[in-house]
């Protein structure tokens, strides 16, 4: 699998930061040595999950971070050999790159890059065989990506 450095450093990453950390933290606990997409759907999700209106849809659509990660486990696999990185930077894959790239443009140029903006980043990557997998582990928990991404943007306008 091909991976690539965030060119950005992790001090000086201001927009997502949570998401990005959080996921490599998911991307080690699971055994890869990279974030990926799947990676980022799941840290998403957890952030997502402490804020009620996104909370109430997760649970409808029935996403949660144990059903993503098992999910994950069952078609991604796990156990690649960790990637090595430079302290302060995270090693991340094009898929993953391109996802926080589509969710810096989901959020707009001045704001700050939110959980629900890496959810709808993956959602539009549906037909995009380049944003990885993080739209299949959706599929396989029979999540209907056009209601769900409507029902987040619902809950978005809401704040």
């Amino acid at each position: 699998m091909n991976t690539a450095t965030l060119s950005i450093s992790v001090p000086v990453l201001r927009h997502g930061r949570e998401i990005v950390l959080l996921a490599e933290h998911e991307s080690r606990e699971s055994g890869f040595g990279f974030v990926d997409a799947e990676h980022l759907l799941v840290a998403a999700t957890v952030l997502c999950s402490g804020i009620p209106r996104f909370r109430d849809v997760l649970d409808h659509h029935g996403v949660t971070p144990e059903r993503l990660r098992d999910a994950i486990r069952v078609f991604v696999g796990a156990g690649t050999a960790p990637y090595p990185s430079e302290a302060g930077t995270i090693t991340c894959t094009p898929a993953g790159a391109r996802i926080l790239a589509r969710a810096a443009q989901v959020a707009g140029a001045n704001e700050r890059v939110r959980p629900h903006h890496v959810l709808l980043a993956v959602l539009d990557g549906v037909d995009d065989p380049f944003m990885g997998a993080a739209h299949d582990v959706l599929e396989r928990l029979g999540v209907d990506p056009r209601r769900f991404r409507r029902a987040l943007l619902r809950a978005a306008r809401r704040a």
